[in-house]
C-alpha cells in the first residue's frame, strides 16, 4: 500500500496502511477521536446535532443503540460511519446487517456508496455495486439481510464494527450470533417498533451496557425551528400530516414521530406489537370454497375517506381508499372490483347514514351470486351478553384475531395507529363497549375508516359472523342474495 505523504494528509487525503510520517499519524488519531471531522474534511458532510451525537457515541463506546423517529437520517449517518471506520484503522471491518436485502443493500449501503463517490478526495478500494466495499483482504465492509444466522460466522477482526439497521425488526438469535464474534463497536439502529428483544432492552432492563441516543422528529432542523429543512429528512408537514392522520395519542405517532417507545394503553383494542406483527405474515391459503370478502366503510364528503378491504381467508388487503366521492361513485366502484375478482362472493357496506344509498344501489344492480350485506354497527351483537353491539362485537373479534396471530394485513400505517389507538370499555352491566367515534376523533385520531372496513371484512366471513351466521341467527332482512 503506498504511504500518505504530507501534501495528502493537508490536502484531507485519509492515510493508508504504511503511513509513516507524524503528521498523517497525528490527523489519522484526530480522525479517528473525531468523526465529524472526518465526515467534514473528507466527506464533505455536515450533521445536524443528533446524527453528530451518533457519530460521537461509536467512536467513544462499544455499544450503541439509536433510536429514532422515521426519516431523521440515522441510515445516512451509519452509511458513513463505515466509511470513517475502514479509513481509520488497519485491519478493521464492518458488517452490516438487517431484516432485508433492500434495507442493507438500497439504504445503508447505497449511502455507502454516494458518500464514497462525493467525497473531497479519493478514498481508495473498491466499491462494488453490490453490499461490499474492499480496501484489501483484511479491510472491507460487507451487508446482507439476517435469513440465517451462520451467514455472520468468521467475521474476526480486532477492529470490528457491526451495524444493524431495522433493529427492532432483526431476531435476537441474530443478535446473539454477532455478539460471539466480540465487535469492538455494535451499533443497533431502528424504531420504537418492538417490545422485546436486544433493540428494547437497551433503553430499558439492558441500558447499563448501551450507551443510548433518542432522535424525534422534532430534533431534525426545519421541524421544529425555522431552520431550512433537510432534503430527505422530515418535514414539518409530515409531521403535521401524521398527527392529523393517526392522532398525536397513538402509539404510532409516538413510535414513528416522537421517537420513544409507546405504552401500549391497556384498554387499546390491539397492542402496537400484535398490529405490526400481522403485517405480511405468511398464512395458510384459504379454502378451496371459500370465497372472498370485499367491506366497504362509506364516506362522502369531508375529511372522512370511503375504504374497501378485500379479505380471502386470514389475508386482508387495502383495495381502494378515496375521499370525496358520492355514494353512487361508491356502488360503481364496488360493482367494478366485484366484476374483476371471480373470488367475491361477498360484499359488506357499512349501512349506517350515506351508506344506505350505496347498499341500495347494489341490490338494484342484481349481481348475479353475490350476497349484499347491510352492516349496521348499532344494532344487536351476536352474542348480545358480552357485547354492546354489533360494531364492538367486530371489532373484539378482529382484535382476538390479531392477538392469535392469525390474520395477515398489507403495510398500512393508518390501520395500524386506528387499531393501536382506539378503545373500549366495561358497561356497568359487564358488557364491552367500543370507544364511539366520536369520542375518538375528540382525542385526535381522525376518523378509523380502515379499522372498520377491516371490522367488517373480518366479521362477515368465517372464523367472525359470516352470511351463514347472519341468516341462523334471524338477521336474514340485513342480507340479500341475488342469483
Amino acid at each position: 500500500m503506498p504511504t500518505a505523504t504530507k501534501r495528502q494528509i493537508r490536502a484531507g487525503q485519509p492515510p493508508v496502511i504504511g503511513i509513516t510520517t507524524k503528521t498523517a499519524r497525528i490527523t489519522v488519531a484526530l480522525w479517528r477521536r473525531s468523526p465529524e471531522r472526518f465526515f467534514d474534511h473528507v466527506l464533505g458532510a455536515v450533521c445536524y446535532p443528533k446524527q453528530a451525537a451518533i457519530l460521537q457515541a461509536v467512536a467513544r463506546h462499544s455499544r450503541v443503540a439509536v433510536c429514532g423517529a422515521n426519516g431523521t437520517g440515522k441510515d445516512w449517518a451509519a452509511g458513513r460511519l463505515l466509511l470513517w471506520w475502514l479509513q481509520t484503522r488497519r485491519p478493521a471491518k464492518v458488517v452490516v446487517i438487517g431484516p432485508t436485502h433492500r434495507q442493507v443493500h438500497d439504504v445503508v449501503f447505497s449511502e455507502a456508496q454516494t458518500a464514497f463517490r462525493q467525497a473531497r478526495v479519493p478514498l481508495g478500494g473498491v466499491m462494488a455495486q453490490t453490499a461490499r466495499y474492499q480496501i484489501s483482504e483484511e479491510t472491507f465492509a460487507v451487508g446482507f439481510a439476517t435469513d440465517n444466522p451462520l451467514n455472520i460466522q468468521g467475521y474476526h477482526s480486532p477492529n470490528l464494527l457491526v451495524i444493524i439497521t431495522e433493529a427492532h425488526n432483526v431476531a435476537q438469535s441474530h443478535v446473539d450470533a454477532i455478539k460471539r464474534l466480540n465487535p469492538a463497536c455494535l451499533l443497533l439502529t431502528g424504531n420504537a417498533l418492538a417490545t422485546s428483544g436486544e433493540f428494547h432492552a437497551a433503553f430499558y432492563e439492558a441500558r447499563d451496557a448501551w450507551h443510548t441516543v433518542h432522535i424525534a422528529a422534532q430534533d431534525v432542523p426545519g421541524v421544529a425551528d425555522d431552520a431550512p429543512e433537510i432534503p430527505g429528512l422530515i418535514t414539518r408537514q409530515r409531521v403535521a400530516e401524521a398527527a392529523a392522520e393517526w392522532g398525536i395519542e397513538s402509539p404510532l405517532y409516538v413510535a414513528s414521530i416522537l421517537g420513544q417507545f409507546p405504552d401500549n394503553l391497556e384498554d387499546a383494542l390491539v397492542a402496537l406489537r400484535d398490529a405490526l406483527a400481522a403485517v405480511n405474515r405468511p398464512v395458510d391459503p384459504p379454502g378451496k370454497n371459500e370465497g372472498a370478502v370485499l367491506a366497504c366503510d362509506v364516506a362522502r364528503f369531508g375529511e372522512d375517506k370511503t375504504v374497501v378491504y378485500r379479505r380471502h381467508g386470514r389475508d386482508c388487503r387495502l383495495v381502494w381508499k378515496v375521499q370525496g366521492r358520492d355514494t353512487q361513485a361508491v356502488a360503481g366502484q364496488l360493482i367494478r372490483l366485484a366484476a374483476a375478482d371471480p373470488a367475491v362472493k361477498t360484499i359488506v357496506v357499512d349501512d349506517t347514514g350515506v351508506g344506505g344509498g350505496v347498499t341500495d344501489r347494489l341490490r338494484e344492480e342484481r349481481i348475479p351470486n353475490m350476497y349484499i350485506v347491510a352492516f349496521n354497527g348499532g344494532s344487536a351483537a351476536r352474542n348480545p351478553s358480552r357485547y354492546y353491539n354489533a360494531v364492538t362485537e367486530a371489532w373484539l373479534n378482529l382484535a382476538a384475531a390479531y392477538k392469535a396471530g392469525t390474520i395477515n394485513t398489507d403495510d398500512n400505517r393508518a390501520l395500524v395507529a386506528q387499531l393501536t389507538s382506539r378503545r373500549y370499555s366495561v358497561r356497568g352491566d359487564g358488557r364491552l363497549q367500543l370507544e364511539p367515534k366520536a369520542d375518538y376523533k375528540k382525542r385526535g385520531g381522525g376518523s378509523p375508516d380502515d379499522a372498520d372496513a377491516l371490522a367488517m371484512a373480518w366479521y362477515n366471513q368465517s372464523g367472525g359472523a359470516s352470511v351463514s351466521d347472519l341468516l341462523a341467527t334471524g338477521n336474514a332482512r340485513d342480507v340479500s342474495y341475488r342469483k
